[in-house]
């Protein structure tokens, strides 16, 4: 079966649900899983023409912050992806993450 934008925007969201609904102490033990979905996130997006400066590097950011952090990345590349986007890499990198989270 092949990934479709609704299944990436599905997953988009239970990700964010989830790291947004998470105890703060509990989502700092996913802290490396955040970080490598987001920079994957910023290779896709980038790979799909969203304006990110070469020079750009992920904030490190508390617990708190998370949820939006995959939130905005997702919505760039969602926002960039064309008609006959391969949206396998970004569920991939999704569900990674969902299934780190503790």
């Amino acid at each position: 079966m092949t990934a479709s934008r609704d299944d990436v925007e599905r997953e988009l969201r239970r990700v964010v649900d989830r790291l947004n609904s998470m105890p703060l102490n509990r989502a700092a033990e996913a802290s490396t899983a955040v970080q490598e979905c987001a920079a994957d996130l910023v290779r896709l997006g980038r790979s799909w023409n969203v304006p990110i400066p070469a020079a750009a590097v992920l904030p490190t950011l508390e617990p708190q912050g998370f949820g939006s952090m995959i939130a905005v990345l997702g919505a760039d590349c969602l926002d960039a992806a064309g008609a006959d986007t391969d949206w396998e890499p970004m569920l991939a990198t999704l569900v990674t993450l969902r299934r780190a989270l503790p």
